[in-house]
């Protein structure tokens, strides 16, 4: 009986969708319609999500650019110290060594012995200066160089061009250097790029200056502040041979 029932309403279904072919149509359209819609709306929020996305790799990329580039101005300004450190060992001793200073009973890297402060340079931690000995094993006195084996030899051209350095490292009487900074002279770099120099004078002592990280880096980007007859100037860093080093602007606060 049931049998019966579902087959004659199943008949029935039929005949009225023969009859009304229009209504059946449409409903297969507005099938078709929404598997459109709900396809745009799909395709709609994958676009919003790639734009969210985006935005939040830019948003990332402004946070980590600045942040990059603090850290890598704080490993400069460390790198620099370390660097200004070895060289204050190589000059004083300390390690392996007793440095130029402890070799030559008392002189800081010049050409002759004597008081006389014009050919003050850290070109004679490299090559022996013609007015001392070379080195006594008997006597432990005399140059027992080169006391560093890593620099930079200056030139008429290329990277370390010396015409490309301020007037403040080669000109002499401008009270920045002692000994004016020239062609085929060794000397060492900062971070940055510029030559460390070694200052001697009476109210300060002997240090050892860079000139800092403004300007960028680049052999002629930046200046030396700091005259030999004043306290350390601007950006420069300065670490004292003997005695207390004054303060320096902290690595930190380059970040």
């Amino acid at each position: 009986m049931n049998y019966l029932l579902i087959k004659c309403l199943s008949n029935l279904n039929n005949k009225l969708r023969a009859k009304n072919p229009i209504q059946t149509h449409s409903r297969q359209k507005q099938k078709v319609n929404l598997k459109r819609v709900m396809k745009n709306i799909e395709k709609g929020m994958t676009l919003i999500e790639l734009t969210v996305v985006l935005l939040i790799l830019i948003a990332l990329a402004g946070i980590a650019i600045p942040y990059v580039s603090g850290t890598s101005r704080m490993a400069m300004c460390q790198a620099t110290d370390a660097t200004m450190q070895a060289v204050k060992e190589a000059i004083m001793g300390g390690g392996a060594g007793s440095g130029f200073y402890g070799d030559t009973l008392g002189y800081y890297p010049k050409d002759t012995k004597d008081t006389d402060l014009t050919n003050i340079n850290l070109k004679h931690l490299f090559s022996k200066p013609a007015g001392f000995n070379q080195f006594n094993p008997k006597t432990a006195v005399g140059w027992n160089g080169p006391y560093l084996m890593t620099g930079i030899t200056l030139s008429n051209s290329g990277i370390y061009n010396v015409g490309d350095l301020s007037t403040r490292y080669t000109n002499a009487g401008n009270n920045y250097v002692h000994e004016a900074y020239v062609n085929n002279m060794d000397t060492v770099l900062d971070a940055w790029g510029r030559p460390i120099v070694l200052q001697v004078e009476a109210t300060y002592g002997a240090r050892l200056v860079s000139a800092g990280p403004l300007g960028g880096i680049g052999f002629s980007n930046g200046d030396i502040d700091t005259q030999i007859d004043e306290q350390r100037q601007n950006d420069d860093r300065v670490l004292n041979l003997q005695g207390t080093t004054p303060a320096n602007i902290p690595c930190v606060d380059y970040n």
